[in-house]
């Protein structure tokens, strides 16, 4: 079924895309994405294909935002199963410090915004072709995106195709992946906007899941993703929908009403993972392989925001109204675990399919809705005030096969509070606390429970910090927090449940801006302190917690000499301090810098805009690894080259 919509799908982006390249007139699209001049600091956003600063939508400040729950599109609460594709996405922006103050709605674990690709009015389509290389590996790769006005000034439409193959050579020995997205623009009337979306991803290995690396209470051995070898019937894919429609009304009075509901699939059919468990410092492991049933998580989420702007001379007063809610299920469990004795991680050997008996999953429902009253007021020159409660009725159920379903219901006020004073028009000191229900993720793959969702647990924020603008276009940002979360991990029996509570306490710097008129500077560090304040059982100790990183310094500079028009040169630098990769705090990693760096040159070429861009990534081939709580280690990417040349017709 995905093929025949995708099939659809090519030929609609190929017909666009003969037409557009004749239309005439064109706005340049991809060949304008530039990730470093386009932030407003460094606390993380994301550009097209371009992702830089220090926070994703993964990470921010020690935490995960998708898996709290902190998403929004276009402003508006988003649930996801899954992250909408790029082809759905013109990119994303990370919220925290006085950046989540504009939000009447933050969150502890910051918010991150994506931003839809909403088609415009003047027929554009942009056609960008890439192509790495890392140890043999080829990553091809092909995207198109195109916009059309069907009714001038009151209907456009979008869509956008990609095709890659070995995107994903670190988890697998080949794969391929397609992805789509369809999106309309109605504007009937200047007051009136409805923007209906739909995106699809069909990812499958065509080769063997490489496996799963975790440690024992050991140092970590020193190997590449690549060296990890599995049998090409250790196959993995996944099917990922996400499609809603998002809306605005402004109405008389300075009354608007924005709503959004989404729909968000992850679907993962029949497939296989394989592991390497309590793997030494030498690389020898034990080898298992699990088949799990086919597993799906679903969400459908959204929200409807009244305001009311009142405008006071210098003084502006908003107050906004809102509903959201969420209807998520996921499935879980069910594999079945073989295990095949102990193997060296760079000699795993090749062996054929035993027979497996996959068993009934468990389900996991949610269903929550929130009402929220906040009010925003602007002072002008002197500062401003954001103020808001929220009530959130929240019901979880957990149905594990042959057993009967448990129930557990929460009913929290939420609240926040948010102020920033405008010391001069330079300096602005600002401080906040948040309150937050918000998931704390699921159990990892070495768990009994693996994949299982854990409940959502309220938790706390408090920052404050100071930004300098140090001149037109180059702002500095510093600021301190502290967040509280209960603890969730693997205890002595591999079930993955609270043992205690966690501190993240930390201090984060942002420097953005053009330092001359040939240079600009991204750069962000993070100093952080996560600490397991109490556990259970019989290590009831302060630990640091495995994971976040102590330490992380990004600084991304472009330079864009005035003698050659169009041309920049890249440099990223990126420094990870030393950190425990076990939950004992017996063993470290020692820290590692990388460097990347790359040139992109923006030309026309018969009165179309082109841009050419060659990158060499981890140059110094720095080898280090990511752990987290559960064990598992990731090890960095070797070094790399990537090319690309992007049209907009």
């Amino acid at each position: 079924m995905l093929s025949n919509h995708l099939t659809r799908l090519i030929l609609a982006a190929s017909v666009q895309a003969f037409i557009c390249a004749f239309a005439g007139s064109a706005l340049a699209q991809r060949t304008a994405e530039n990730a470093v001049a386009q932030a407003g600091d460094a606390f993380g956003s994301v550009v097209g294909n371009e992702v830089i600063g220090l926070y994703t939508s993964a990470s921010a400040r020690g935490f995960n935002p998708s898996q709290a729950g902190n998403l929004r599109i276009n402003g508006l609460y988003f649930d996801q199963a899954t992250a909408p594709n790029n082809r759905l996405l013109r990119g994303s922006t990370v919220h925290v410090g006085i950046s989540a103050q504009g939000y009447p709605f933050p969150a502890p674990t910051g918010v991150v915004d994506f931003e839809l690709r909403t088609p415009g009015q003047k027929p554009i389509t942009s056609l960008l072709v890439g192509l790495g290389a890392v140890l043999g590996y080829s990553r091809p790769l092909i995207e198109i995106d195109t916009q059309m006005p069907v009714i001038k000034d009151v209907l456009s439409v979008g869509a956008g195709f990609s095709f890659g193959r070995n995107a994903a050579h670190l988890v697998a020995v080949r794969d391929r992946n397609f992805a789509g997205s369809l999106t309309a623009h109605w504007t009937p009337n200047e007051n009136f906007s409805l923007t209906p979306f739909w995106s699809a991803t069909d990812t499958r290995a065509v080769g063997g899941d490489r496996p799963r690396i975790f440690i024992g209470d050991n140092d970590a051995p020193k190997y590449r993703q690549q060296d990890l070898y599995a049998p090409d019937w250790l196959f993995f894919g996944f099917q990922l929908f996400n499609y809603g429609a998002i809306s605005q009304w402004d109405m008389a009075d300075d009354w608007k009403l924005q709503a959004g509901i989404f729909h968000s699939e992850n679907i993962t059919p029949q497939s296989f993972t394989g592991f390497v468990l309590n793997t030494n410092a030498q690389g020898v492991g034990n080898y298992a392989i699990e088949k799990s049933p086919r597993r799906a998580t679903t969400s459908t989420s959204g929200e409807i925001r009244l305001s009311k702007t009142f405008d006071e001379d210098v003084r502006r007063h908003t107050i906004y109204i809102t509903t959201r809610a969420r209807d998520r299920s996921s499935t879980s469990g069910g594999g079945d675990l073989r295990q095949f004795g102990p193997v060296s991680i760079v000699a795993i050997p090749d062996r054929p399919e035993p027979t497996f008996n996959p068993s009934a999953t468990n389900l996991s429902e949610t269903r929550q809705v929130t009402g929220g009253l906040a009010y925003e007021g602007v002072w002008s020159k002197v500062g401003q005030l954001s103020v808001a409660v929220q009530k959130s009725e929240y019901e979880r159920t957990l149905t594990r096969a042959n057993a009967m379903p448990v129930t557990g219901r929460k009913s929290p006020l939420l609240y926040n509070a948010g102020a920033a004073a405008y010391v001069s028009s330079d300096i602005a000191l600002f401080a906040s606390y948040a309150c937050g229900l918000e998931e704390l993720g699921t159990a990892p793959g070495n768990a009994i429970n693996r994949d299982e969702a854990v409940p959502a647990e309220l938790t706390r924020q408090i920052d404050a910090g100071v930004r300098y603008t140090i001149r037109h276009g180059l702002q500095l940002v510093a600021d301190v927090f502290v967040i509280d979360k209960p603890y969730y991990g693997l205890d002595q029996a591999r079930i993955f449940r609270q043992l205690g509570d966690i501190r993240h306490s930390g201090v984060e710097f942002s420097l953005a801006g053009n330092i001359t008129d040939e240079v600009t500077l991204v750069a962000g560090a993070v100093a952080l302190r996560p600490r397991i304040s109490s556990t259970t059982g019989p290590s009831a100790s302060s630990l640091t917690e495995v994971g976040p990183i102590p330490r992380l310094i990004r600084i991304n500079a472009q330079y864009r000499p005035k003698a050659v028009q169009g041309l920049a040169l890249d440099m990223k630098v990126e420094s990870v301090s030393s950190r425990y990769i076990t939950v004992s705090n017996a063993h470290r990693v020692s820290g590692a810098v990388t460097l990347d760096a790359g040139v992109r040159y923006t030309t026309t070429i018969a009165n179309t805009p082109v841009k050419f861009r060659l990158q060499g990534l981890n140059l110094s081939n720095t080898f280090s690894v990511t752990p987290n709580a559960s064990g598992q280690i990731n090890a960095f990417e070797s070094r790399r080259v990537e090319a690309s040349m992007a049209a907009d017709f």
